[in-house]
């Protein structure tokens, strides 16, 4: 082999086995340990625009603070740890005064990139401080594990992806990409036209998962216990798993809402299924509901809501229960209405709907009368003979939550999380006048909207 085909091969090796670093024309790299021993004497001495490369390794600092536009990459996710440990700070709390750790991480810039750092914290036994603190738009939180302690974000057109966070998740802004992350406590989520995917949030406490305050936000494929939804309008819930969902009926009511295809499995606890308290105009349609108390709860101030196509399995105490008059809201889609396993009327002309409606009824003594009366809770005129097919039905996203979800990188499903983003593009949701489209592809033939 002639010298210049053996340097030919020796340039290939070297640059198919290096790190491509996404680097700015007119910006630099900045190589930690080589160029300077410390991440955070590598940050004092960048500028706005440059990358810091970080070897593997064990790094010991006291906190890093970013102010300036840069991107922190670690050469391995698994073998770059970052020790920290920040100053306690005098904190008041409930008219206590408690010494907490500072955050270790402080981030107040736009356009800042940290990815691929394992981050230990020291414990806050308190739970009342972030171990990181972030505020700026366009922030990439990418494939990081940030133990111990909670992490805040502010800001706007942030991506939170692919991160391993024991605590807490807190996300204000709106704009933003979370998605693929092993979260361990809460996530909480305030603003608009957010896209919140395939996360795994696995709190221990059994009222915990997401909560979420905002409007156009899209959910889907994220496994939870429970999801509350406050002052909320317009959101998409869709194909999840969770045990609770629940639109709060404090504030202004949560209207306008689609919450489809999920699996709502509760373990027939007092307060499992779905609970529409408030709000008009939310559609509920196309779940599986079971193992719960109440499969649905629609308080008194819910009103023209729609309820159909849904199937509801083994609620101990009732499939759904009306706190009002039952006809303020719909249940059925003009064609059909719900499956309940203990429907058990007939079907004369083998349509597939009941020919008498699923009631939910008591007998009463009523004390003007004299005379028992029957009270009745809950009618769905159209129930379904069989379960209704989820898995034919497709929902299509809107353009704007296709478009960056398509931007985003395959990322590989970590062991921590069941749930893959590549799945996601098959799954979607869509807002018309007239509510939820969905496509039957199963029933074509069928009279179905």
């Amino acid at each position: 082999m002639s010298k210049i085909k053996v340097l030919l091969l020796v340039l290939v090796l070297i640059f198919s086995s290096a790190v491509v670093l996404p680097v700015d024309a007119g910006s630099r790299t900045i190589v930690v340990p080589d160029d300077y021993l410390t991440i955070s004497s590598a940050i004092e001495n960048a500028s706005a625009g440059d990358t810091i490369f970080v070897r593997k390794g064990t790094y010991q600092e006291q906190s890093l603070e970013i102010n300036k536009s840069i991107s922190l990459f670690a050469e391995d996710s698994r073998q770059t740890i970052l020790n920290l440990n920040p100053p306690l700070v005098k904190t008041e709390y409930l008219r206590n005064w408690l010494w907490i750790p500072a955050s270790a991480i402080n981030i107040n810039a736009n356009d800042v990139t940290l990815q691929g750092f394992m981050i230990n914290l020291p414990d806050d036994r308190y739970g009342i401080g972030s171990g990181v603190y972030i505020i700026g738009d366009r922030i990439a939180l990418i494939d990081n594990t940030i133990a111990n302690r909670s992490v805040y974000l502010r800001g706007n057109m942030q991506n939170i992806t692919g991160n391993l966070l024991p605590s807490a998740l807190e996300v204000i802004g709106s704009h933003q990409i979370i998605a693929n992350n092993a979260i361990g406590g809460n996530l909480k989520i305030q603003g608009s036209f957010n896209q919140i995917f395939a996360n795994n949030i696995t709190n221990s406490y059994y009222f915990s998962g997401i909560h979420l305050n905002g409007s156009n936000n899209v959910i889907i494929k994220n496994f939870f216990s429970e999801i509350t939804m406050e002052d909320s309008n317009s959101n998409i819930i869709g194909d999840n798993v969770f045990a609770r969902l629940v639109l709060e009926n404090f504030g202004r009511g949560c209207s306008h809402n689609i919450i489809t295809k999920n699996s709502v499995a509760g373990n027939g606890g007092i307060n499992d299924g779905i609970q529409v308290l408030s709000g008009s105009n939310n559609t509920v349609s196309v779940n599986n509901i079971r193992d719960c108390e109440y499969g649905l709860r629609v308080g008194s101030e819910a009103t023209q809501n729609f309820v159909y196509l849904n199937n509801f399995f083994n609620n101990s105490e009732q499939h759904i229960f009306c706190y009002s008059n039952y006809t303020e809201n719909q249940f059925d889609n003009g064609i059909k209405g719900n499956y309940y396993d203990s429907y058990h009327g007939n079907d004369g002309n083998w349509d597939g709907i009941g020919d008498s409606p699923y009631t939910i009824q008591e007998i009463h003594w009523d004390e003007e009368l004299q005379r028992e009366v029957t009270v009745v809770y809950f009618q769905d005129n159209l129930p379904l003979m069989a379960p209704f097919d989820i898995d034919g039905v497709s929902i299509q996203l809107p353009d704007w939550a296709t478009a960056s979800l398509n931007s985003l990188p395959e990322t590989q499903t970590s062991e921590a999380s069941p749930l893959s983003l590549v799945t996601i593009t098959s799954a979607s949701a869509v807002f018309s006048a007239a509510g939820l489209l969905v496509y039957f592809k199963k029933y074509k033939k069928r009279a179905v909207p």
